[in-house]
């Protein structure tokens, strides 16, 4: 049986994911911005339903690229 990961619209979770991506889009290194876009293409496709656990692990990787080097020394 197959686990169906996904975003629950609940209180925006979903819209406020993707205005999160588009800011990390507008902040990318130029190497960045296509695996950016193809995260956001392909959970817009899906409508946040039938995440893979590999584009969770997207999202978690590109969220916590953005996270200042200053910050991540703290912890």
């Amino acid at each position: 049986m197959d686990t169906t990961y996904y975003i629950t619209n609940k209180n925006n979770q979903l819209l406020e994911l993707l205005n999160t991506i588009d800011h990390c889009l507008s902040d990318a290194r130029l190497d960045e911005v296509d695996s950016i876009i193809k995260l956001k293409e392909e959970l817009l496709a899906n409508d946040g339903i039938h995440i893979t656990p590999e584009q969770i692990n997207n999202i978690i990787s590109l969220l916590l690229s953005f996270v200042p080097d200053k910050v991540r020394e703290v912890g």
